[in-house]
């Protein structure tokens, strides 16, 4: 669909609601799918730009037609497995029954994930203008030893929302730079002189700090938000979600977690890797008797909760979690307002993300030994128990990814006859099977999978599984290593984990065997349905290796030299009274195309971007093109505060009107051109 479609059916929407009568406190986006923002050339995360509500009819029934198919048609297939394929022999058929048994496993799974997928809608308090209650808001932006150019936007759209309210920026690093800009865009800085339990730490200090204020005579503070430093607010951040403490049992209001460097390693072209986990498993949460835990950004929390549980966990590396595992021990709730509130960068390469994944993994295995959550019934409700305990063991799926790779390569080599079915029958009933669950499965998910995308990723599930394992058997102290931003040295592609190597190495071996054995050429006991029948598995665990080796060697997620993303958008420029072309634009400056001659070579000019003030910027180089043009690479001066600030309001917090075809409330940071 167009951009300029999108906008219509916007604009459209927008005076249905006027004639109607309807007051319109601010432009909202039309409510599109994710997909088809995507095909329009706009990030999915774009559609939850509005308030949410309940799930559309038709997506609705398209999740359980799909979930209550993939349910079948792996019911089916084992019955068509057990009535009609198993063999005769007490050796053979053991074997088969195992083979089965592997081949049953993911079905309890899939009927849970159905259940608790079921019903995802939302039920928001309608945005405020002002804090309930007279409520004292302050957001919180830890930060250690990120750049500039991530760190810039994040404090400046932060000081800028509404309703009223602070901004805290908490520096670990102590950098004199990040002093100035607080200075210069009405932040309060903050720092420490003792750097211990990393982020956790960092928090606790600052509500120290709150605390002996208060004590002091001070006004206080009721309500924190805390976003990551990366994580740029937008707009509706604070005024959408505000309301939910009007009721004085939440503790804690999550948002999802989105992302605008669109092509980072875990992008999937829709709303990436974690598009499930936020737009569906977070938004199923929103039951009774269960909610979302506290993912350490996009958040916000009542300060009264986090002191009656003595602040923010310290004892795991994961604190976020832990933290929510005591609020709700205390009783309290948790809710997730399903909205995009604000976007953040991703990691950008394989080792940022398995750096991130096993950090995350590792500190849930030491929330499941501290907590004991085998054992936490007493305090959970039901679907809480499952929720946590099913969560933190997901963590040591890589060894059952493992055992999946293996199972298949031991039966095949065991010579034992697993299935009297032939090789083309059990090849065609498998593959309606595998594409059933496939299609169901994504229905289920709300169409928030793209699976070459997930089963790349899937081997990353071992390296991390393996890890888990190992600190449940060792028990090491733990240290929280925060995932790098910005930019590298040396411009250097992923290495695949050995693991990985080993496991490719042997399954193409064992195929290739297999093959051989079929065809006469080596020594083979295995009969060709059964072969087929363990192969099956095989070529699938083959195939998701060689997409996830790919996709780590890629050189699109290789290291990156720059600190800034820079968000490709086609949007009129003015330079000295000249018009021109924005072509690219980033926190610290802009790629402009102009008449040759317009420009010159160096210097400072002045460009003024749509429907915002002009801003002075220093031209690094110019090149002439074919076609009478010139383009020239534009920046800020580090130190130029007000510049950062502009150029980060207009990609973050774009001016209504400032980018042609975008649908009303989009910024520009949502743009996919070139990506």
């Amino acid at each position: 669909m167009p951009r300029e479609d999108l906008r219509q059916r916007a604009d459209s929407a927008s005076a249905e609601a006027q004639i109607a009568g309807k007051s319109l406190a601010a432009p909202r986006p039309v409510p599109l799918d994710a997909m088809a923002l995507t095909r329009a050339g706009i990030a999915g995360w774009a559609a939850r730009l509005g308030p949410p509500g309940a799930e559309a009819p038709r997506s609705r029934r398209l999740a359980h037609i799909g979930g209550l198919a993939a349910i079948a048609a792996l019911v089916l297939y084992l019955t068509w497995r057990v009535l009609f394929t198993l063999p005769s022999g007490p050796w053979n058929l053991t074997i088969a029954w195992i083979l089965v048994t592997f081949e049953a496993l993911p079905l309890a799974g899939l009927i849970l994930k159905a259940w608790s997928v079921w019903n995802i809608d939302s039920h928001p308090p309608a945005p405020v203008t002002e804090a309930p209650n007279g409520m004292r808001v302050a957001v919180l932006i830890p930060t250690y030893n990120e750049p500039l150019e991530v760190l810039t936007p994040t404090v400046a759209a932060a000081c800028e929302l509404a309703p009223e309210h602070e901004t805290w920026v908490l520096d670990d690093g102590s950098r004199p730079w990040v002093e100035e800009m607080c200075a210069a865009y009405g932040a309060r800085y903050v720092r420490r002189d003792v750097h211990d339990h990393a982020k956790a730490g960092n928090m606790n200090h600052a509500l120290g700090l709150m605390a002996e204020e208060k004590a002091a005579g001070g006004p206080g503070i009721d309500i924190i938000a805390v976003l990551d430093c990366d994580h740029v607010p937008l707009p509706t951040f604070l005024t959408a979600t505000l309301g939910w403490f009007q009721d004085p049992e939440i503790a804690l209001i999550q948002g999802p977690q989105s992302f605008y460097n669109g092509g980072a390693f875990d992008d999937d072209g829709i709303t990436g890797e974690q598009g499930t986990f936020f737009n569906v498993l977070m938004a199923s949460r929103n039951v009774p008797g269960a909610g979302p835990f506290w993912c350490g950004s996009t958040s916000l929390l009542r300060l009264s909760a986090l002191a009656e549980v003595g602040g923010v966990a310290t004892e795991t590396i994961t604190e976020d979690m832990h933290t929510t595992l005591k609020l709700i021990r205390r009783g309290w709730r948790t809710v997730y307002h399903h909205q995009t509130l604000a976007v953040g960068l991703a990691p950008a390469t394989p080792d940022q993300y398995l750096l991130q994944r096993r950090r995350w993994g590792m500190g849930a295995m030491q929330i499941l030994v501290h907590e004991k959550l085998w054992a936490a019934k007493s305090w959970m409700s039901w679907r809480n128990y499952h929720e946590y305990l099913n969560g933190t063991l997901w963590w040591l799926e890589g060894i059952a990814t493992l055992a999946a790779f293996l199972i298949p390569v031991l039966i095949m080599l065991s010579g034992a006859q697993t299935s009297t079915a032939g090789p083309l029958t059990f090849t065609g009933v498998f593959l309606v099977m595998f594409t059933v669950r496939l299609w169901g499965s994504k229905q289920l998910m709300r169409n928030e999978i793209h699976w070459p995308t997930a089963f790349a990723l899937r081997i990353f599930r071992v390296p991390v599984g393996l890890a888990c394992l190992w600190w449940l058997v060792t028990r090491n102290v733990l240290e929280f290593q925060v995932t790098p931003k910005g930019a590298a040295d040396l411009r250097l592609r992923g290495r695949t984990p050995r693991i990985l190597i080993v496991m490719l190495v042997l399954i193409a071996g064992v195929i290739l065997y297999a093959a051989a054995g079929l065809a006469g050429l080596v020594p083979w006991r295995t009969s060709p349905g059964s072969t087929v029948a363990s192969g099956a598995w095989l070529v699938l665990a083959g195939a998701v290796l060689i997409l996830g080796t790919r996709r780590i060697r890629a050189a699109e997620f290789a290291t990156s030299r720059r600190n800034a993303f820079r968000v490709e958008v086609a949007a009129p420029v003015e330079a000295d009274g000249v018009r021109g072309e924005l072509l690219d634009i980033s926190v610290g400056g802009a790629a402009v195309r102009f008449p040759r001659g317009t420009l010159p070579d160096s210097g400072l000019i002045t460009l003024r971007l749509p429907e915002a003030a002009p801003v002075r910027l220093q031209v690094i180089r110019t090149t002439e093109q074919p076609d009478g043009t010139q383009i020239a690479s534009l920046r800020a001066a580090d130190d130029d505060w007000a510049v950062h600030r502009a150029l980060s309001l207009w990609i973050f917090h774009t001016p209504a009107g400032a980018l042609p075809g975008y649908p009303p409330g989009v910024p520009a940071a949502a743009s996919l051109r070139g990506r």
